[in-house]
C-alpha cells in the first residue's frame, strides 16, 4: 500500500513541478487592481495582491496533493475494513508515506479533516436510534436535540468549494417537534472559510468589553459607554453593590461576550459550535458534556444557551450515554479539539476585484455605492486583530493540555495571515460585519415559535450581521437561502436595514449593479485545487 502511495505521489509531484515551470515561463500576474490608499473601514491595498505574490506555489501544492493522497489511501482501507474508520478520527495517524508521527498541529489538522469529510454513518455512536434499515433520521429535528439529518459535515458545506455553504435544499430544520416542518426554523448551512481569525477577533472585541467594566465597584451608579473600533454596543451602568444594569445594551447578550457563529450569534467558540453541529446534525453526544455533568457540575468553558439546552434535552440520562444508545464517547475531547483545529485553520476569504477595466470601474463604483446607502453601517468593512493567535485547550478541568495556533503560519491550504498595517498596528480583517445583532423587521422575521423546545431568547426577528467575505462563493443568500441572488437578498432586508434598502432601489440600475459587482469580489481564494 506504501509502495502505492509513493509511486501515485511521484506522478503528481512530477505534474506540479511541470505547472510549475509553466508558470515561470510565462510570468507570473503583477499589479493590484486596488486603489493606492486606504482608509480605516475600506479594504486594505495589501489584500489585494495578486495570489502570486502572497502564496509560495510549490510547497502548497505539495502538501495539497500529499494530502489528497493521503485521504485516497485512508479511504481505500476504510473500503477493506471499515472497522478502522473511527480511529482515523483521532489525532494520532501517521504519514502513508512516511514512518514518523506528524508534528502535532498537523496531527489535530489531519484528523480534524477528515472528521468532517467522513461518512460518520460508520462510526460508532452516529444518531440516536437504529432501525432494520439503519441510524432513523429526523428531517425535522427535535428540539435541541436535532435529528440527526446528514451523514458527514461535507455534505452540507460544500458550495463554492470545500468547507463552503450549502444549497438550499440543505437547509436545516432545526428546533422543532420532529414531525412538523411548520415547528421549526430554517437554517443554510453557512461557509466555514475564515472562522479561526473570525474566533480571535471575537475574542479580541469582547475582551474589549469586558475590560471596561472591570475594576473596584464605584461609589455611585455609573454609565460606561461601551464602543470598540467605532462600533456602539450601547452602554451599561456600574452599581455601587457590583451589579450591572444592562438595560441599554445594544444588540449583545448581558455577558457582553461577542458570539459570531450561528445565525443568530449563539456561540463565541468553534469548539462550542462544533459540539452543537455534531448533536444537531449527526446525532453524536459530546464527551465533554458528559463529564461535566457528572463530575463538575459547571458548564465547560464558553459554553451558551445552546449548550444549556443540550445538557438540559438529555437530563436524566447516563451522563456518558446521553441518548441511550449504547454507546459511550461518541465525540470524545481529542476529536473535538481536532475539528476545531481544522476550522480554526482553514483558508481566509479575500478580495478579487474584476480584470477587465469595465467591470473594474464597476467595482469601484460599488464600493463607494455600497456605503452611501449605509450598508457600511452594519456590514462594517474593516476589523483590526492585534494578535492574530488562537489557542486551544481541553475542557477538562485538570488536564493541561492545549495547542497554540498562529494564523500568520499555521493556516493550511491557503495564504497565511501577513498583511499587517505598521500605520494601524494591527493586522486588517475585511469582514464586513459589525459582530451585532439586529433587528431585519417582519420581512424576515422567523416563525414564532410553537413549541417549548424552539423558544429562545434572541426575538425572532434579530439577527447577527452576517460577515459579506466569501460572499460571490455562498449563495444562496440568508438565514434561510431564500434569496437566489444578491440583488434579492438586498430587497428582502428590513427592520433596521430599511433606510439602507430604499436608498439602494433609488439608485440608478447601474449604480445597483456596481454595488452587486463590488459584492461579487469577495470570494475564496483563487488557489488550485485537486479533484477525486
Amino acid at each position: 500500500m506504501r509502495r502505492l502511495h509513493t509511486t501515485w505521489l511521484g506522478s503528481r509531484l512530477a505534474l506540479s513541478t511541470l505547472l510549475l515551470g509553466m508558470m515561470s515561463c510565462h510570468g507570473s500576474t503583477s499589479g493590484s487592481p486596488f486603489v493606492s490608499e486606504a482608509s480605516p473601514g475600506q479594504p486594505h491595498p495589501a489584500v489585494g495582491m495578486p495570489m502570486s505574490a502572497q502564496t509560495d506555489l510549490e510547497p502548497y501544492l505539495h502538501d495539497l496533493l500529499e494530502s489528497q493522497d493521503v485521504r485516497r489511501i485512508g479511504r481505500y482501507i476504510a473500503a477493506v475494513e471499515p472497522s478502522e474508520q473511527s480511529d482515523d478520527l483521532n489525532p494520532t495517524r501517521r504519514k502513508a508515506s512516511a514512518k514518523q508521527e506528524l508534528e502535532p498541529i498537523e496531527a489535530l489538522f489531519q484528523a480534524g479533516e477528515e472528521l468532517f469529510e467522513t461518512e460518520l454513518s460508520v462510526v460508532r455512536g452516529f444518531g440516536h436510534a437504529w432501525g432494520p434499515q439503519g441510524p432513523e433520521m429526523h428531517r425535522v429535528h427535535r428540539g435541541a436535540k436535532g435529528g440527526p439529518d446528514s451523514f458527514s459535515c461535507r455534505s452540507c458545506h460544500h458550495r463554492g468549494g470545500d468547507d463552503g455553504a450549502g444549497e438550499y435544499n440543505e437547509n436545516a430544520l432545526v428546533g422543532g417537534d420532529g414531525t412538523h416542518v411548520k415547528s421549526a426554523l430554517e437554517r443554510n448551512p453557512p461557509s466555514l472559510q475564515g472562522a479561526g481569525l473570525l474566533q480571535v477577533l471575537a475574542a479580541e472585541v469582547t475582551t474589549a468589553l469586558q475590560t471596561r467594566i472591570a475594576g473596584p465597584p464605584p461609589t455611585e451608579p455609573t454609565k460606561v459607554p461601551l464602543t470598540v473600533q467605532g462600533v456602539d454596543f450601547g452602554s451599561v451602568t456600574r452599581m455601587p453593590d457590583g451589579t450591572i444594569d444592562s438595560h441599554e445594551l445594544r444588540s449583545i447578550d448581558p455577558d457582553l461576550i461577542v458570539k459570531p457563529f450561528g445565525w443568530k450569534g449563539t456561540h463565541s467558540t468553534l469548539r462550542r459550535f462544533s459540539e452543537e453541529a455534531f448533536q444537531v446534525h449527526h446525532g453524536m453526544e459530546s464527551g465533554v458534556l458528559g463529564w461535566h455533568r457528572r463530575f463538575f457540575a459547571p458548564l465547560p468553558m464558553h459554553a451558551t444557551q445552546a449548550t444549556r439546552d443540550i445538557m438540559a434535552a438529555f437530563a436524566g440520562n447516563d451522563p456518558f450515554d446521553l441518548d441511550r444508545d449504547g454507546v459511550r464517547g461518541e465525540l470524545t475531547e481529542s476529536m473535538l479539539t481536532a475539528i476545531s483545529v481544522y476550522l480554526t485553520l482553514l483558508p481566509l476569504p479575500t478580495i478579487e476585484p474584476p480584470r477587465a477595466p469595465d467591470l473594474l470601474a464597476a467595482y469601484r463604483q460599488g464600493q463607494a455605492a455600497f456605503s452611501d446607502v449605509g450598508c457600511a453601517g452594519c456590514h462594517k468593512p474593516m476589523w483590526l486583530v492585534q494578535e492574530p493567535v488562537w489557542t486551544e485547550q481541553s475542557d477538562a478541568q485538570n488536564s493541561a493540555f492545549r495547542t497554540t495556533l498562529d494564523l500568520r503560519q499555521h493556516i493550511r491550504n491557503g495564504p497565511p495571515l501577513r498583511n499587517r498595517d505598521s500605520e494601524l498596528l494591527g493586522y486588517p480583517v475585511l469582514l464586513f460585519s459589525d459582530l451585532r445583532r439586529h433587528d431585519m423587521g417582519s420581512e424576515l422575521s422567523d416563525p414564532v415559535p410553537s413549541t417549548k423546545s424552539a423558544k429562545v431568547a434572541i426575538p425572532p426577528s434579530y439577527f447577527l450581521t452576517r460577515p459579506l467575505w466569501g460572499l460571490a462563493d455562498s449563495a444562496p443568500y440568508l438565514h434561510d437561502g431564500r434569496a437566489v441572488t444578491l440583488a434579492e437578498a438586498i430587497k428582502l432586508h428590513g427592520g433596521e436595514a430599511s433606510d439602507s434598502r430604499r436608498k439602494y432601489l433609488a439608485l440608478p440600475i447601474e449604480s445597483q449593479r456596481a454595488i452587486q459587482v463590488f459584492l461579487l469580489s469577495l470570494s475564496r481564494a483563487s488557489l488550485p485545487e485537486v479533484s477525486q
